[in-house]
């Protein structure tokens, strides 16, 4: 079942976000080529509480796999602590608009 994965809180700023992407992808944004597998939708921005991400992933445990192959090896190199725990929704209505 997809899910929706929210980041945000203490930590989860724009420039960690910057570098931690830059150092999973050698660029900032992630390219659409480059997303990992089973993410569905990807979104970053501020908030009025500060930065967030929000992602929708075809199952939590592919967002899993990706947190512990490549988002907390590269918060490591750069010597920041990984992100905070995210929030899971279960989706279970997801329509895609003809601009996608």
């Amino acid at each position: 079942m997809a899910v929706g994965m929210l980041l945000a809180g203490e930590g989860v700023t724009k420039d960690a976000y910057v570098a931690l992407t830059e150092k999973m992808f050698g660029n900032y944004p992630m390219r659409h080529d480059q997303s990992p597998e089973g993410l569905l939708l990807h979104t970053a921005g501020a908030s009025p509480d500060g930065w967030y991400i929000y992602d929708v992933w075809a199952s939590k445990e592919q967002f899993q796999s990706f947190m512990a192959s490549r988002i907390g090896p590269a918060a490591a190199e750069l010597g920041a602590e990984p992100p905070t725990e995210p929030q899971f929704f279960e989706i279970e209505t997801l329509v895609k608009g003809p601009a996608l």
